[in-house]
């Protein structure tokens, strides 16, 4: 006999607990890119959705237990999910990977597995709660999904308004209460209502105690816990909003200006050093209005484009701490427009260090704009002289691989061309990147910017090419037009003088490269003479690195890594090549290697428990498993291409996971007012699914000119509603495919569950490397073919010729 309260009060408890699970899965999206440079939204969705598919398994293995104590599962595991979330927290500190040294030492493997394993535990209680009650109300599939949809759906819609107000704790705090609350609808007892209200209480006197006022955990190798390390440093000011954690460190150790001549003659000034989420934004300079006390802005590579132009109108994209305002004012910018994200960064410089800066971002001297840089470039109509991007990550971050994963919208071919078309006649386009030896992206930039030249005057990349680097920083002037004779004898002048090198200009010879901070090989010019020639496919093919275009499709800028670098490792070479290999790619083969075996084990454990194997059996697990896979595989892809519109990962998984399942919910519901979905029901849902899929494939470019002139919270609701032709057909399938079982064989629900689960667990992973090797577009088109299988496979299970015997 089961035990189990009334569906309604279910449903409530399952709405509360899958929001507060999703609105912890943002969370922890958030505080890994704070603590390990990347956001690794696949690996924490690939972590949920392994606690889903184990949950699975064991209520497979316990089914007949599990049922007969209904009340207290669903009563008992949500305050075991609190109590889980809050030992993560403690756990996440003391296990804590580093991601830097996980191709150096086994441990790093070790601990990393260990952090997935303790990820796992609270999605996996919640997820036994959800698949437990879809046996206990097999006549209610659709209703218990659409709750878990729904709810997991307003879970990211909760937490994202906070991170306006409250740091990372305060948000564990709101998703405690939500845990809490989901036990009163199925509370039986006055012992539980009363276990249920102490619990709520005493969550607010053990946040005061052990959260409240503790910093946020971050990698020590990150650049502000290594300049915490300088004498006398302190962190004075942070300020945790939706963009993370922003910091200003005082220091009178403290110096950051990386592309300086190493014999400027002049003083630096007074600086403080500016951190987003740990990692290096710039510095504050001390500034008292006396632009006399700039002279060394002449000694940096970054004032070559002002010695080529007079009185620039200046577009800066990454205002920072402001360095580079200065720099156009020192050089005498007739106007200055400073592009800066980060809302944060620029009300601290109106604020608290306006005197200090000498009130820089004020916005009667510049134009002042909250803005992402590629948002800004596709919707103004403003035309610039110089436009300005430089070092937008640390020497750390760009030297240790941590951004190879990272969808880049600002450097591809496309925003290059935008760039362009945003220049006055002879205006420069001027960007600066650190160097490394091999260089990597350097290289790559020097393509993308030649492709970028040629698509819209195509021939004339060679005459409108200068690159030029110092001991560190190399950085790369297009121009719209051509360089003078003039401009280049500026520029070879501007080197001699500051100690840099030339590396490339129409008619330069070899002999005129590498001579004052030598490397290995003349490597910028002979890639710029290589990019220049019919001999573009051969140097692709040949150069260690993957240095093609990053461009839309494939915007990945950091991503350097190619195969043999690896063969390599694995050759007589050995541990030589780890410096040149990016670990952040190498990461997403090590997690999903990880999260396969551990998959292997707690998910498809029970399949040999299964007698006869039968074709009905094998299609069942084709069946579901397609279905995880192609679920996941579009969520992971718009997720990632929807930065590009929204502009932040947080933002993007928010509008992503919450449009998804919501939309999917409102699927499973249409799916019950059917009360059977037949086969052609189901190949109508398919046809919808594949022809919206395909639709957008073909509309990325029209859809962000469209929302660049929109206000971001405009864009948020457009992508949830393009989101939903798409998401609603794709909470049929699943939903059916169970109520399918029912008919036909019950006792297969959770492990059809455990199935989609564990495809589920593999296929974001799978989705981010094809998406690195090939682009979305793939993606989501292998996502679009695995839905039709499903249909036809939904089909054969409909028809009469369908059995689970041999």
């Amino acid at each position: 006999m089961i035990d189990q309260p009334p569906l309604k009060r279910v449903q409530v408890s399952i709405f509360l607990i899958s929001g507060a699970l999703i609105a912890y899965e943002i969370l922890l999206i958030k505080t890994f890119s704070i603590q390990y440079w990347y956001h690794f939204a696949h690996l924490i969705i690939s972590v949920a959705l392994l606690g889903f598919g184990a949950s699975g398994t064991f209520i497979y293995l316990f089914r007949k237990r599990l049922e007969a104590h209904y009340s207290l599962v669903i009563y008992g595991l949500p305050l075991l999910m609190l109590v889980s979330i809050w030992i993560n927290i403690y756990l996440n500190r003391l296990i804590a990977f580093n991601p830097l040294m996980i191709v150096w030492q086994m441990s790093e493997i070790i601990r990393f597995s260990c952090l997935c394993l303790t990820m796992f535990v609270p999605f996996f209680l919640a997820a036994v709660c959800i698949g437990l009650s879809f046996s206990v109300y097999p006549g209610h599939i659709y209703r218990v999904y659409f709750s878990n949809l729904f709810g997991s759906g307003l879970g990211p819609l909760l937490i994202l308004p906070t991170f306006f107000h409250f740091g990372p704790y305060e948000i564990i705090l709101m998703i405690s209460v939500v845990t809490v609350l989901a036990t009163f609808p199925v509370s039986r007892t006055h012992i539980q209502k009363a276990i249920s209200l102490i619990t709520l209480l005493s969550v607010f006197p053990l946040y005061f105690i052990f959260l409240h006022g503790s910093p946020v955990a971050i990698n020590i190798f990150k650049d502000l816990p290594q300049a915490e390390n300088l004498t006398n440093s302190r962190i004075e000011n942070q300020t945790f909003g939706p963009l993370g954690l922003v910091s200003v460190i005082d220091s009178p150790a403290y110096h950051y200006l990386p592309d300086l001549s190493l014999n400027c003659p002049y003083p630096l000034p007074e600086q403080k050093g500016l951190f987003s989420d740990g990692n290096t934004v710039g510095s504050i300079n001390r500034f008292s209005g006396n632009v006399a006390e700039l002279r060394f802005m002449d000694c940096r590579t970054n004032a070559i484009p002002y010695k080529l132009l007079t009185e620039p109108k200046v577009l800066i994209i990454g205002g920072g701490g402001g360095t580079e305002i200065l720099n156009a004012k020192y050089h005498g910018a007739k106007s200055i427009y400073v592009v800066e994200m980060n809302r944060d960064i620029v009300h601290l410089l109106q604020d608290q260090y306006s005197s200090f800066s000498g009130d820089i971002y004020n916005p009667e001297q510049c134009h002042i704009i909250i803005e992402d840089g590629r948002g800004y470039l596709e919707k103004t109509r403003e035309r610039f002289d110089l436009i300005n991007m430089s070092l937008l990550e640390s020497v750390n971050a760009a030297g240790s691989g941590v951004y190879s994963l990272n969808e880049n919208y600002l450097f591809t071919t496309e925003t290059l061309i935008t760039c362009l078309n945003r220049l006055n006649p002879g205006g420069i386009i001027s960007i600066s990147r650190w160097i490394k030896n091999p260089p990597r992206e350097s290289i790559k930039l020097i393509a993308m910017a030649i492709d970028a030249l040629d698509a819209i005057r195509p021939g004339n990349a060679s005459r409108s090419l200068i690159v030029i680097r110092s001991w560190q920083v190399v950085t790369l002037l297009i121009k719209d037009g051509t360089f003078s004779q003039e401009e280049i004898k500026a520029t070879q002048n501007f080197c001699n003088r500051n100690l840099c090198d030339l590396c490339y200009y129409l008619g330069i010879k070899k002999e005129e490269t590498n001579r004052i901070n030598r490397m290995d090989e003349s490597y910028f010019f002979i890639a710029a003479k290589s990019l220049l020639s019919q001999e573009k496919e051969k140097f692709y093919n040949e150069y260690p690195f993957y240095i093609r275009p990053a461009t839309d499709n494939k915007p990945f800028f950091s991503r350097t890594f190619k195969i043999e670098i690896l063969k390599k490792y694995f050759g007589t070479e050995g541990r030589m090549v780890i410096p040149f290999m990016d670990w952040g790619y190498l990461l997403v083969w090590i997690g999903l290697i990880i999260l396969f075996l551990i998959s292997m084990i707690i998910i498809l454990a029970p399949l040999h428990t299964i007698r006869p194997v039968s074709k009905g059996i094998i299609l069942i697990f084709i069946y579901f498993g397609s279905l995880g896979l192609a679920y996941i595989s579009l969520e992971i892809s718009f997720l990632q291409q929807f930065i590009q519109y929204l502009y932040d990962p947080v933002f993007s998984a928010t509008v992503v996971i919450t449009s998804f399942l919501v939309y999917s919910g409102i699927g499973c519901i249409i799916g019950e007012k059917l009360q059977h979905v037949k086969w052609w029901h189901m190949m109508l849902s398919i046809v919808v699914i594949a022809a919206f899929g395909s639709f957008y494939v073909e509309s990325d470019l029209f859809f962000q000119r469209i929302l660049s002139d929109l206000p971001l919270w405009l864009r948020m609701i457009i992508c949830s509603l393009l989101i939903a032709p798409l998401a609603i057909p794709m909470g049929i399938p699943f939903p059916s495919g169970l109520s399918q079982l029912r008919r036909t064989q019950e006792s297969l629900i959770p492990w059809a569950w455990g199935i989609n689960g564990f495809f589920s667990v593999i296929g974001s992973s799978i989705a981010v490397l094809i998406a690195i090797e090939y682009g979305f577009e793939p993606v989501i088109l292998s996502a679009l073919a695995l839905y039709i299988i499903c249909g036809f496979l939904y089909a054969w299970m409909c028809s009469e010729k369908f059995t689970f015997l041999n």
